[in-house]
């Protein structure tokens, strides 16, 4: 029996934020909520169970403006700062539940997030304050489940790594892609909505152009595409007026139901 849950968009900005710190563009200054992008992050809902994907560093902010009161696992896609670096409010979410929280990872990004965050994961770690109680899960690109939820992960190239993207029933999310090798597009095959990556109109080594993007949306169909990682030179409304139907872009804040 196909069961319901929902995503909501904590941000969909890139890797500055929208507005980017110094920038004078029209989108920087607009006051329209919709051109106010934070780091890019997910979050999936289903039935008692809350699914985090990535810790960006707007993680505080995003949790307390849509009353986020408990993670129950977090899927980091990879290690960039901006999907990982707000790892230490993960601790206010131990305090609340008082549990451990699962992390899932590509062995590569593991590594780093072990490294990088060594006084949350190393044995050796002489940190005496309150820190965060996680656990590291290595995955490839076989399926996992969480809390109910059937994990299909593929692969994505990012500026030459290796980046997770996820699809959970009729939905799939890949942000931060530059490409999405034929075996990742066999997975993505079917899905209903879409949330990929789309940052700005002229070329970038690590990310999909909006036309790239609007390529990889011509092969798979779905019903609905949303465009996320987008920098300040896509304005919300006006990009949307030039895009084909069923495809705009995401804004923070957005929910959508889909099917498991």
């Amino acid at each position: 029996m196909n069961k319901q849950a929902r995503v909501v968009v904590l941000g969909c900005g890139t890797s500055t934020g929208v507005p980017a710190i110094g920038c004078l563009e029209p989108v920087c200054l607009s006051d329209d909520p919709r051109n106010k992008r934070l780091r890019p992050s997910i979050l999936i809902e289903f039935e008692n169970s809350n699914l985090l994907v990535d810790t960006g560093p707007d993680l505080r902010q995003q949790a307390l403006q849509h009353e986020l009161r408990r993670v129950d696992t977090v899927i980091y896609t990879h290690y960039h700062a901006d999907h990982t670096n707000g790892i230490d409010d993960l601790r206010v979410f131990n305090f609340i539940m008082k549990k451990s929280i699962p992390c899932y990872a590509h062995p590569e990004t593991a590594r780093v997030l072990r490294s990088n965050f060594s006084y949350i994961f190393s044995d050796k770690s002489h940190y005496v304050g309150f820190k965060p109680n996680l656990t590291i899960e290595e995955v490839g690109t076989e399926p996992f489940e969480i809390g109910g939820m059937n994990i299909l992960p593929f692969d994505m190239e990012h500026g030459g790594i290796r980046v997770m993207g996820i699809r959970v029933g009729d939905f799939a999310y890949a942000t931060d892609c530059s490409s999405i090798p034929p075996k990742s597009m066999e997975t993505l095959k079917g899905v209903r909505v879409l949330i990929i990556d789309a940052l700005r109109h002229r070329e970038h080594p690590s990310h999909l152009t909006v036309k790239q993007a609007l390529n990889i949306v011509d092969q798979l169909k779905p019903e609905k595409t949303y465009f996320t990682h987008t920098n300040y030179e896509l304005e919300y409304h006006e990009t949307n007026r030039n895009l084909p139907k069923g495809v705009e872009l995401a804004y923070d804040g957005l929910k959508l139901d889909i099917t498991i």
